[in-house]
């Protein structure tokens, strides 16, 4: 049970123990069973060395097998605080996008430059201010790029 959870990112006692109640998987390995939270906290730590022996055998074998990528593999389920939040992240296909946005909205701000040296911009539009506004805009992009 803690080879599998491990193997699928349920790591914590309290989850595992959760999980015998509300995962098919962990309740057939478990055989029905519910073991509790202190219970398999305590098994871990008695044998703690031979588990992590196991575990490296048991990954090992699963690769050969050809069951198993070997990408990342993250164990403690630490929390890092990060700067970035999810609604300002960008995606490197949105980032593009973005930025030939911007790039056709510059072009079209110096287009109504040139308009407006005519004299027939829009009431109450600062060109000169909308365009470096965009253009810094474009150049952050570039350097995210």
């Amino acid at each position: 049970m803690l080879f599998y959870g491990y193997a699928t990112g349920v790591v914590g006692s309290r989850k595992v123990e959760k999980a015998t109640y509300e995962s098919i998987p962990f309740r057939f390995i478990a055989g029905g069973l519910h073991p509790d939270h202190d219970t398999i906290a305590h098994l871990r730590k008695t044998f703690l060395f031979e588990f992590i022996e196991l575990f490296a055998q048991v990954l090992l074998m699963a690769k050969e097998a050809d069951v198993l990528k070997l990408d990342n593999i993250s164990l403690d389920g630490s929390k890092v605080h990060a700067d970035a939040s999810k609604s300002k992240a960008v995606s490197y296909k949105r980032l593009l996008e973005l930025e030939s946005q911007l790039s056709a909205k510059v072009e079209e701000l110096f287009t109504l430059g040139e308009a407006g040296n005519k004299g027939e911009w829009p009431e109450g539009l600062d060109i000169v201010q909308e365009i470096i506004f965009r253009q810094e805009r474009l150049d952050n992009l570039s350097t995210a790029i």
